[in-house]
Order: C-alpha cells, then structure tokens, then sequence
C-alpha cells in the first residue's frame, strides 16, 4: 500500500473517530487540532523522558501557549526504555509521547505497528529540518514508516584539561592542541608524555575510546542486510587495537563511566581528556563546578562520530495522537534545539542553523571560552550513516565486556576477544 494511500485512509479514520466522540462526550470535552497545528480542547498528554534531555522548561512554555496539558513522567533512561517495552507488549500503559534512544529505535522498527507512523501526520513536511542520517535513523527499511522526530544528536570532540597539558610540556592552546594530535597514534604518544611528566592518565574510559573509533567507521555492527560483521570489520579492530594498547601502556583510568570514581575523577582532575559528545559538557560542569577554565575543547583525531541522539515517537495507545504531533514538531524545531543546546549542550539535529550567527558565536566560560557551537556544528557535518542494529544495546555490552575484562586482568586481550565472539554467537546465532 502506497504512503498516499495510507495517509488518505488514515485521515478518514481519525476524521471519523474525532466525529465519534464529538457526539458521544459533547462540545466541553471534544478535541480537535486547528489547521495551524495549534491545540484546542480539554487535552491531557504524556510524556516519558529521562533526566539531561532539557525540555521540561520547554514543555512547561508550550503548555502556556498551547491549549494542552502535558504530564511529564521522568525516569531512569535505562528504565524508560524498559517500561516503554514492557507497556507495548501488555498492550496497555505506554504514554502519548515516549522518548527513545538511537540504539532503542532499531528494536522497535521490529514492531512499528506499535506507533503511529508520523508520516501519515505530515512528518514530511519537516524532513529538510534534520540531519539525512538522523531522520534515515528513525525510518523503516523500507523508508514508509517513520517512527520518530529527532532530538539531539552526539558529535564528539576531545575535551582535555588545560592545567595537566600544561605540567606535561604540552601545548595547551586548542589550535595548537589539534594540529599536535590529528590522528590516533599520535593521541597514545602524548598520553605517554603525560603520564611521564605527571603520573596522571591519559583518557578516562577504555571503553569510551573504542566507542568513538568504532563510530568513525561507515559499517559496525551489522551491514545493509542485517548481517553481524562485528568479526570481520576493520573498524572494529582498529578500535579494539587501541583501547587495548592504552590499556596495556596504563594511560587510561580504571573507572566504568558513569561510576562514582569516575565522576570523582572528573572532579579531581585525574586524567587529561575525555572524548566527549557535546551533551557530556553539562555533566563535566556538574561533577566539577569549581574547574571553570581548566577545560578545553579541541576536535578529535581523525574525525568525528556520533554518540547518542533521540527520538520523540507517538505510540497507538495515544488517544491524540494528532496533538501529540504537533507538541514534538513544535518542541523540536530549529528554535527550541537551539534553546536546549544553549542551556544543557544538547546538539541540535537541524542543520539549517549550524551556520547561524547564534551557533557560530556561542562560546562557553567554562571551557575556556571555547567556541563550542562552532566545534560541534563542525563535527556534526562529519558524522556519517551508520546502521545501529537491532541488537546493537546487546552487542556493545559484550565488546565493552571484553575490553573491561583485560583492563581488570582478568584475561589477555586474544582470550577475551574469543570469548567475545564465542557469546555473539551463542546469544544472537549469528
């Protein structure tokens, strides 16, 4: 069935069903949406998300302008995605709006038959907004469903401190700083040179370094017909080969990202680098308030990858779902992206304003004052289509095992890679 077709049967059902409860509730509890998108009526939404998204300010200001209440429901991000997948298959308790990561879009394409598929609400009209490789993200194989409008995305450059470049007779300037590491080889040598010099580490999570190699590759995890490479692919190697050597020349830190060491380690200035999607810059200015000045912001060796990026999706169970779509078309336009990402660093995926005066001069004192609007718009542009997979959640954990076991000593880098492959093909059989 054609995507006109759909739209055509899709928009007498709704007109159908808006006449349905018009006659059955009467005029003081009837909903309906104006032509302009506006909302009318007694509507109620909600909406999951988890903490760091940076809109419930937004929210709370369509709510002024808007006739529609918004209920924001927030938790955990593991535990919003769990929650979402548990209410989908009972068949009852998912939200009007429901937030979902790049990798958790790829499990529901499975089922798109859980949400509406925003292309029968007039996504299309909006397709020029966003990033080719972010809207393909949230797009079906087929390119006739589209389960979700974008967020943020996750460009990535090296954040490194000032201060400990400094002690290690290193450059601290980021011109200067960028034309000294422009490749990864060259990153593992001055992290050598500070740990020399300082004692300190070089990077703050292994696993980190072989996420953002792993992302500057064109294929990952899976291939265009679904096949796992993660065996076979080069870019994985490469990536797995250096978080290996830095494991092994003790440049990087012992931390799990996101455990209380490593957030004390932010805090005390243990390493040297972090390679940083620009939404990480509001959780360094978190953990360390008081090191204003001692960050700064270069790009990374060897290009940019992306790192996380969302999307806002309209499950079946919404009963409007026509003013559901015109909250997150409103919510992620150009101009609210560009109010999230002046308040929390969360990158816009609206290429139309990277340019912008706005973009192009934002800085942030904390970092120096780095030019980080610029940085990021820069590095967004780099970033391109990687399939994630519908496994990929599962699949990341195993590698990231991997890496983790030999940082720990608990195995050589050959025996822990093998046993790697050997749960890929235990628990995907393929």
């Amino acid at each position: 069935m054609g995507r006109n077709v759909k739209k055509l049967l899709f928009t007498t059902f709704t007109f159908v069903l808006i006449l349905a409860l018009t006659a059955c509730s009467g005029s003081n509890s009837s909903s309906s949406s104006s032509s302009d998108g506006e909302t009318s009526g007694d509507v109620e939404l909600t909406v999951w998300i988890w903490p760091g998204m940076g809109v419930e300010e937004l929210i709370e200001q369509y709510q002024e302008e808007n006739d529609v209440k918004i209920n924001i429901q927030l938790a955990d991000f593991n535990d919003t995605h769990t929650n979402l997948t548990t209410a989908l298959a009972a068949g009852s308790g998912a939200p009007d709006v429901a937030a979902i990561e790049v990798k958790g879009i790829d499990k529901m394409k499975a089922t798109p038959q859980h949400f509406y598929n925003l292309y029968e609400l007039g996504a299309e009209e909006v397709q020029g907004d966003y990033l080719d490789w972010k809207w393909q993200q949230a797009e079906t194989i087929d390119g006739e469903t589209l389960l979700g409008l974008p967020t943020d995305i996750g460009p990535q450059a090296m954040v490194y401190r000032r201060d400990i470049f400094e002690e290690a007779g290193l450059p601290t300037e980021r011109e200067e700083v960028e034309k000294l590491i422009q490749t990864w080889d060259d990153y593992v040598k001055v992290g050598e040179q500070v740990k020399v010099n300082t004692g300190k580490y070089m990077l703050d999570a292994a696993t980190g370094m072989f996420a953002v190699i792993k992302g500057q590759g064109q294929e990952k995890y899976f291939d265009a017909d679904g096949n796992v490479i993660v065996a076979d692919n080069p870019q994985i190697e490469k990536g797995w080969n250096y978080a290996i050597e830095m494991i092994e020349k003790d440049l990087v830190t012992p931390f799990d990202q996101w455990s209380t060491e490593w957030g004390t380690g932010i805090t005390n200035g243990d390493f040297a680098t972090m390679l940083a999607p620009a939404w990480m810059m509001n959780r360094i200015q978190e953990s360390a308030p008081d090191s204003a000045g001692d960050w700064d912001i270069a790009a990374l060796p060897e290009g940019s990858g992306n790192w996380g990026g969302s999307f806002f999706t309209i499950p079946k169970e919404s009963k409007h779902p026509e003013e559901a779509y015109a909250f997150i078309k409103w919510l992620l336009a150009p101009e609210q992206q560009l109010k999230t990402f002046e308040i929390y660093g969360n990158f816009p995926s609206t290429p139309g304003i990277y340019d912008s005066e706005a973009m192009q001069n934002y800085t942030n004192d904390y970092f120096n004052g780095a030019p980080v609007g610029k940085i990021y718009a820069e590095a967004a542009q780099q970033v391109q289509h990687v399939i994630e997979g519908p496994d990929s959640i599962q699949i990341e954990e195993i590698l990231n095992n991997a890496v983790n076991r030999v940082r720990d000593g608990q195995e050589e880098p050959t025996s822990s890679w093998q046993t790697a492959m050997g749960q890929l093909e235990r628990e995907l059989g393929r």
